[in-house]
């Protein structure tokens, strides 16, 4: 038995380590996480978020990208919202509208950049998201029998004659963790038992022998599984990584007949070579001692390797150093009247006590509605843990929350029975050169193509002209290739933003047609949701205080809310009214005022006015890139696209790029039987939009326009916190959000210090605080409060 040391990396090592160098420094890692306001919604109400992007192995904000995408998904993989947000330093804020048709149930908020999808959609950020309407979803019954057992021999195989441990991973049906008890057994020889922890993981030594095979009993429903065939002739790495102790210890044994008579031994974390040696079996037996301070926190991957670089054991352990940012939050008093304001002191310090610099963001919500859950996912989790591993982590937050005692059991457990996802030892021995498929994007892209205007064919090496005067004045050029198409890289411009586009043909002799084409199809997904809805009380308290704000909101909505007044003699001359709807084609199905109401007005495009509110019309997608469905009606030569219309006049959908949605006044849907006087036109359905002022100049087949309107970069909202006085009375509109208060800009100063005011609402009930973020350095913290509002 020898006790060896590692050294720094020695010859046969260097290709390797050079690949995961190259690796590092050609393909940073980008991660996003977002933090919410709160877990779950009901329809109608906004997403409060924001993202925080970070590249490198030190999780630092990153430099390299400037637009995060954020999608909204349904159960169907559709998108149903999609917003570009733009982050200069690596943090961004913004809202998701829910729109206040949307169906209850499970939905996924998705973020990723152009330069994430380098390495592979289950890089992105996926959280599930729950909307409750009227009453929580039902969820069916789960099988009490029907179970998913898997095992996982530590390093990767059994091997006959060696003691190894042995975890194992148990599911229900839903996909989660479930607990179990049962035996191991050898034909019907008990060998040992074993019970698995409440996540449903456990582990259990077993030593294989020759000809002897090995199967897992569960107590209750007598499931049984067989284990893992064991190997006449291999190698079995152990690992001791106890949280006390100052090293990891690595045990690596061969069995008598093997022809190993070196190995070499890698650790790294995030493509970070952390320690590396060349180990002498002739022994059979070999000790590896690493001090953990050659790791930063998170992940590390052990790997033993044979003379050729071919893996042959592989180990994930998980390395706490404990350095994350340490936040603290303190008011002026644990018990306030509702409308009284309160004080929040806020700040934030390193591992050593030093003040530290950092970004949050601040959530106040009403725990008796939303509840209290130390055990979901937080940027801490999400950095360290649930981003570098394969497949679905459940309950991420539990493992590093110091108030569960087998939390640094269990996280080793799970190291042992989830899959590592990043760089492989397999992909640096290929020894390929790393050429990213998708670019960082600095801003945004433009793409389209150019045509000549009188034979309407693509204008090859042609050019186009940008000009862009908000926020920042800007002008760029792009060359058309053969084929007419352009990309104009790297802009910077907000929502509802013109942008001036003019193109040219080859040698600049005439102007050409430019045609802006959609942007590239989102991404496949590849997310597996678990069914995680509780029907727990502070479910039945959200509905319940759901229906009183609705109940109220009602009362209070003085601009859709009826009167009946007394009858009145109006006396003068009739005043023309403007045109406001279809004058030819009846009243149709559905009509939906768009002038005076600000929530409609707001919106970017004409079909976002449509999206969710009328029952039966799917528009998926946003702006100038949806697309449009109206159940119940027939197609025609395979066609599923609806008969749009202005004013009366048939137009093309992508017409509808070119109309302000501050110059319609209102929209009709025309459904089911109400078609028939469009006869074979109106067999898909029909949507017909209606402006203030009619007007005769506008040219339905003119589809391009020299300053089309683009979406741009998300505005951030302000999160409306109201301000209350010793005047404001019972007269006024009660007060029962659910989220109190939201900040998602909270910088600490060079003290580590930041202060917030804001004021109560009218809830007597218990409200928790949560805080995340960030420090300039990569370092991760979240912290909680609780106070009471008591009359």
């Amino acid at each position: 038995m020898f006790l060896i040391s590692f050294s720094p990396e020695n010859d046969s090592l260097q290709k390797i380590i050079a690949a995961f160098e190259q690796y590092v420094s050609v393909l940073p890692q980008e991660k996003i996480y977002l933090h919410q306001d709160r877990s779950y919604y009901a329809s109608s109400e906004t997403i409060w978020f924001k993202a925080y992007l970070t590249a490198g192995p030190y999780h630092e904000p990153s430099s390299l990208s400037r637009t995060i995408y954020l999608e909204l998904i349904n159960t169907k993989n559709e998108v149903i919202q999609e917003h570009t947000l733009f982050t200069p330093d690596g943090f961004a804020s913004g809202q998701l509208q829910l729109p206040d048709s949307l169906p209850p149930g499970q939905y996924l908020l998705r973020a990723y950049t152009n330069w994430m999808r380098n390495s592979g959609e289950e890089y992105f950020f996926y959280r599930p998201i729950t909307i409750w309407n009227e009453a929580p979803p039902i969820l069916e019954q789960v099988s009490q029998d029907d179970l998913d057992i898997q095992f996982f021999p530590e390093g990767g195989h059994l091997v006959q004659g060696i003691l190894s441990k042995v975890a194992f991973k148990v599911l229900g049906e839903n996909g989660l963790g479930k607990k179990v008890k049962g035996h191991i057994l050898e034909g019907d020889r008990v060998l040992a038992e074993f019970e698995s922890n409440p996540l449903g993981m456990g582990i259990f030594p077993l030593l294989p022998e020759k000809g002897k095979t090995y199967k897992a009993r569960i107590e209750g429903s007598g499931q049984e599984v067989n284990l893992p065939s064991s190997l006449e002739s291999g190698i079995v790495m152990a690992v001791i990584n106890s949280p006390k102790a100052t090293d990891v210890v690595i045990k690596i044994q061969v069995t008598e007949n093997s022809q190993i008579q070196t190995l070499n031994l890698l650790a790294q974390t995030r493509g970070l070579i952390c320690a590396s040696v060349k180990a002498d079996l002739s022994k059979k037996i070999v000790f590896a001692r690493i001090p953990k301070n050659e790791f930063p926190s998170g992940i590390a991957q052990l790997t033993a390797l044979d003379e050729n670089g071919i893996p042959l054991a592989e180990r994930l352990i998980f390395i706490d150093h404990q350095d994350q940012i340490t936040i603290s939050v303190a008011t002026d008093k644990s018990t306030y009247a509702p409308r009284e304001p309160i004080r929040m002191d806020i700040e934030v310090k390193t591992k050593d006590g030093k003040p530290s610099e950092a970004s949050l963001s601040l959530s106040v919500f009403d725990a008796r509605q939303i509840g209290v859950n130390k055990s979901k996912d937080n940027i801490h989790s999400n950095l360290l843990l649930t981003s570098e591993l394969k497949g679905y982590v459940e309950t991420p937050g539990y493992y590093f929350n110091p108030e569960n005692p087998d939390r640094e059991e269990a996280l080793d457990i799970l190291m042992l029975t989830q899959g590592w996802r990043k760089f492989t030892i397999k992909e640096a021995l290929a020894g390929e050169k790393l050429e990213p498929a998708y670019r960082v994007e600095k801003g945004l892209t433009i793409r389209g193509v150019l045509k000549n205007q009188k034979t309407n064919q693509p204008e090859a090496q042609g050019s186009v002209s940008y000009l862009s005067l908000y926020p920042i004045a800007a002008s760029k050029i792009a060359n058309a290739n053969s084929a007419g198409k352009f990309e104009i890289h790297d802009l910077i411009f907000f929502d509802s933003t013109e942008v001036m586009l003019e193109g040219k043909s080859k040698n600049n002799r005439s102007t050409a047609r430019i045609l802006i084409e959609n942007s590239p199809s989102p991404p496949l997904l590849f997310y597996t949701s678990r069914s995680e809805i509780s029907q727990s009380l502070q479910a039945n308290s959200f509905i319940s205080e759901l229906n009183k704000r609705r109940t109220i909101d009602k009362a209070f909505d003085f601009e859709n809310s009826e009167f009946e007044l007394e009858g009145v003699e109006v006396k003068g001359r009739r005043i023309e009214e403007s045109f406001s709807g279809p004058r030819i084609y009846g009243n149709g199905s559905v009509k939906i005022q768009v002038a005076g109401i600000l929530g409609l007005e707001n919106q970017f495009h004409p079909l976002d006015l449509v999206k969710g509110r009328v029952a039966g019309v799917q528009v998926t997608g946003s702006g100038p890139g949806s697309t449009i469905l109206i159940r119940g009606v027939g197609s025609v030569n395979s066609e599923v696209e609806p008969l749009i219309m202005l004013d009366d006049i048939p137009i093309r959908v992508a017409s509808l790029d070119a109309i302000q949605v501050q110059e319609i006044e209102s929209y009709t849907v025309w459904k089911g039987p109400d078609t028939a006087i469009f006869g074979v036109r109106g067999a898909n359905g029909v949507i017909g939009f209606y402006t203030k002022k009619r007007s005769a100049d506008f040219a339905p087949s003119a589809e391009i326009s020299d300053f089309p309107k683009m979406r741009g970069y998300q505005i951030e909202q302000e999160f409306y916190t109201p301000k209350y006085t010793s005047q404001d009375n019972s007269s006024t509109k009660p007060d029962r959000r659910v989220t109190l208060y939201w900040n998602s800009t909270i910088q600490t100063d060079s003290q580590g210090r930041a202060s917030l005011l804001f004021y109560n609402y009218d809830v007597e009930t218990m409200i928790q605080a949560e805080i995340e973020g960030l420090s300039i350095q990569g370092n991760p913290g979240t912290a909680m409060l609780q106070y009471k509002i008591v009359k």
